[in-house]
């Protein structure tokens, strides 16, 4: 319960606190719905992971292409490889591999990047 409420209560006479708990109730009731609709979105995107990875729709090309034109230098893009490497290896892989690169590709990209710049 919120401080508010908690503060309401102890304000009030005993029979008045239901009002107060009554709305809470509600307020707990959309928040869980709210919940249960992410989880369905949640569902939906793991669902369609597998579709994803099979389809090309962004290529090492295309992804060097926006790195480029959002101002990155070669520097710039290894130092961003090198973080994803240090902070989260395991997606660092899946999003190279997102990327449709080969395996030998990736296995390359990977060491450098663990090296320090």
């Amino acid at each position: 319960m919120k401080l508010g409420d908690i503060r309401s209560i102890l304000d009030r006479p005993r029979g008045e606190a239901a009002g107060v708990l009554q709305r809470r109730m509600l307020e707990i009731g959309h928040e869980i719905e709210t919940l249960r609709e992410h989880q369905r979105a949640i569902a939906r995107l793991i669902g369609g992971t597998n579709r994803l990875r099979r389809e090309k729709m962004v290529t090492k090309q295309k992804w060097v292409e926006i790195m480029r034109a959002a101002g990155f230098s070669e520097e710039q893009m290894r130092r961003w490889h090198c973080e994803f490497e240090k902070s989260a290896p395991a997606e660092h892989q899946e999003f190279l591999e997102f990327l449709h690169i080969p395996a030998d590709e990736v296995k390359h990209i990977r060491e450098w990047s663990a090296k320090p710049a």
